[in-house]
């Protein structure tokens, strides 16, 4: 499957040089594949997936493409990533417009989420209900809830909402560094972890 997979990378470097310079890393149990440090696909198990914006993720449905599926402790998570079929292989200079499409549409979301005017509901993670929350701490762009960061966000949270829990606080982590929750890298993990269980325990103390 290894070598699978590095021949789908050959090849999708091939189609996509007119794109810049393309780049491929270990990602998901798979590997990335970056334009100019712009990540806009995956080759997991042999196959190619590209990253779906909110321009092209309706596009990328239509077409029958399947959405990556990544496994975490058992958890199905279905990620932004969208199949490329056989057929698409047949079509190279469809498929590259396609992947056009996705490297833009990262390029866009970086732009928008460097000025500050991302929708909150557009971070991953981020719910209807969590964001209406979070306007009501003040935090209303992504740009001031990576200013707060997760745990201070987390804290405010707390005040306007009882039991708010250890997935939120993975949430709010995930939408500042761009992960869906349940792949949020280990050490990060790890860390807010800790910190959560040392809140806890400080709330828990009997006044005096």
């Amino acid at each position: 499957m290894i070598n699978q997979s590095k021949k789908r990378i050959s090849e999708s470097k091939q189609c996509f040089a007119s794109l810049g310079n393309i780049y491929s890393r270990s990602q998901f149990g798979g590997y990335s594949l970056s334009a100019n440090g712009v990540m806009f696909a995956l080759v997991s198990e042999g196959e190619l997936y590209l990253r779906a914006t909110l321009e092209n993720e309706k596009h990328f449905s239509f077409m029958g493409m399947e959405s990556l599926i990544y496994r975490k402790r058992g958890i199905a998570v279905s990620l932004r990533y969208f199949k490329v079929g056989q057929s698409l292989w047949e079509e190279p200079e469809r498929l590259l417009a396609l992947a056009k499409s996705s490297l833009d549409g990262m390029l866009n979301d970086i732009n928008t989420k460097k000025n500050g005017n991302a929708r909150l509901k557009d971070l991953p993670n981020i719910s209807l209900n969590l964001e209406r929350l979070l306007w009501q701490i003040g935090i209303s762009t992504s740009s001031q809830l990576r200013a707060q960061g997760a745990c201070t966000t987390y804290l405010k949270l707390c005040s306007v909402k009882q039991n708010v829990g250890l997935n939120v606080l993975m949430a709010l982590e995930g939408a500042i560094l761009g992960f869906h929750e349940a792949a949020l890298p280990h050490d990060a993990r790890i860390l807010l972890t800790q910190w959560f269980l040392s809140h806890q325990a400080l709330t828990s103390l009997p006044a005096h």
